[in-house]
């Protein structure tokens, strides 16, 4: 990445799905090398994906959306968020997905995308926010310094193997807001 780039910050449409798949899919690759199966990862088709997050860009009955960092005429990164997955939960919303090409990571566009989101589920009717993040996946400490508080945990299986995935909580979500300014 160049230090002169600069990034744009706005929402996904529909029009986003493939680009949004190609982050997805790098992402996962880089991300979770060694942590996840290999057969997994191998199997991430960015076609498959594509038609994943047009009918997701698409849905939208969940109250949520995603946000998408472009710069130089491309997505580099986005978030997808809405209402939390597991029930008895009413006002919290979940980040479903944070990604970030390789190239873009630790330059401040991680927290951009964090921010935009709270600020997107607040708009929403949202009061506090909930993240689910692999045990092993190296960016939890980016959770951790933006306030996320861990929750508790599960067991979930990825290609035949057993992984922990650690939940963290933001309780208000009007602190997060402000991170986007920062």
């Amino acid at each position: 990445m160049t230090g002169s780039a600069t990034f744009d910050l706005r929402r996904a449409s529909p029009a986003d799905a493939s680009a949004i798949a190609h982050v997805y899919v790098n992402s996962w690759r880089s991300t979770y090398k060694g942590l996840i199966p290999g057969q997994v990862l191998a199997a991430l088709n960015e076609l498959k994906q594509t038609g994943y997050w047009w009918n997701a860009l698409c849905d939208t009955t969940r109250g949520g959306g995603a946000v998408v960092a472009e710069g130089a005429s491309q997505v580099v990164g986005f978030s997808a968020f809405g209402s939390a997955r597991e029930d008895g939960y009413s006002g919290r919303g979940e980040i479903y997905t944070l990604y970030l090409l390789d190239a873009y990571q630790r330059c401040g566009l991680g927290r951009r995308l964090l921010a935009a989101s709270a600020d997107d589920m607040v708009a929403a009717g949202f009061s506090s926010m909930c993240v689910w993040v692999l045990a092993g996946n190296p960016a939890r400490d980016f959770y951790e310094r933006f306030g996320g508080i861990e929750l508790s945990s599960r067991d979930i299986g990825v290609g035949g193997r057993r992984l922990e995935e650690i939940c963290y909580l933001w309780p208000d979500l009007r602190r997060l807001e402000a991170l986007e300014e920062h």
